[in-house]
């Protein structure tokens, strides 16, 4: 781990989330995020009469998945971060397709060609986010400190500047405004689940250096009963040794 920045090594052994959190998050990010800014925004009449199909697929694949999380964050602390990185991806790609739904309605395109653009310009984004992340943990890119740090707007900017160009056009050809604004609104809301692929990179990182991890996280993939025990244990094993 020589060529790895220092900075990013720390936050990448982090687990940015307690595990009390895990059950609400879980719930929250798919029933938000997923079911209603994706799957709700899709029912309805569509110009891209496949589009709900396909969108229904990741609904339930991140349903499903999120009730381990709801059953034993504890016991699953770990994977969360995988799963965070892949309701990223997917909850992304059912924004896109809302976005292509309402854009293909108020326009009334006749060709594909547009959808295809776009889930180019989308993936390009993607990729963009894993890329950076990898470089910047091998400390091949500077990151600047802060929140406005400029490589997180370099990666999104490449697919979200095609999409805000789409909003544009549609602007010039299209009366309405509710609609637009709403297409306007779902693309700055994306930008989260885009960045939030991330951490897809980070879960593989940290499943390769294991042994680190354990070393802060001793209790990590025991189920709460187990780390409560455990605790008590070494409590009891302290008091012994310093009465002695």
């Amino acid at each position: 781990m020589r060529w790895i920045n220092k900075r990013e090594l720390s936050k990448y052994l982090t687990i940015n989330y307690s595990t009390s959190e895990i059950r609400s998050m879980a719930i929250f990010h798919v029933l938000l995020f997923t079911d209603f800014m994706g799957l709700y925004m899709l029912f309805g009449h569509s110009e891209l009469g496949f589009i709900f199909n396909i969108g229904l697929i990741p609904v339930i694949i991140l349903n499903l998945w999120s009730i381990l999380y709801v059953v034993a964050p504890y016991r699953f602390e770990l994977s969360f971060v995988l799963f965070y990185g892949i309701w990223g991806l997917l909850t992304s790609f059912l924004h896109f397709l809302v976005i292509q739904k309402f854009l293909y309605n108020i326009v009334q395109f006749e060709s594909l060609l547009f959808f295809y653009l776009g889930l180019t310009f989308y993936l390009f984004s993607i990729i963009s986010v894993l890329v950076i992340q990898h470089l910047s943990l091998y400390d091949k890119i500077k990151i600047p400190e802060g929140p406005g740090a400029w490589p997180k707007w370099v990666a999104i900017i490449p697919g979200f500047s095609f999409l805000f160009a789409q909003l544009v056009f549609s602007a010039i050809n299209s009366e309405d405004v509710k609609a637009l604004i709403f297409v306007g609104g779902l693309t700055l809301v994306m930008i989260y689940p885009v960045l939030a692929v991330k951490l897809v990179h980070q879960y593989f990182f940290l499943k390769k250096h294991k042994k680190e991890l354990s070393a802060r996280y001793s209790g990590l993939g025991k189920s709460k009963k187990d780390r409560i025990f455990n605790g008590k244990k070494s409590k009891r094993h302290k008091q012994k040794a310093q009465g002695s």
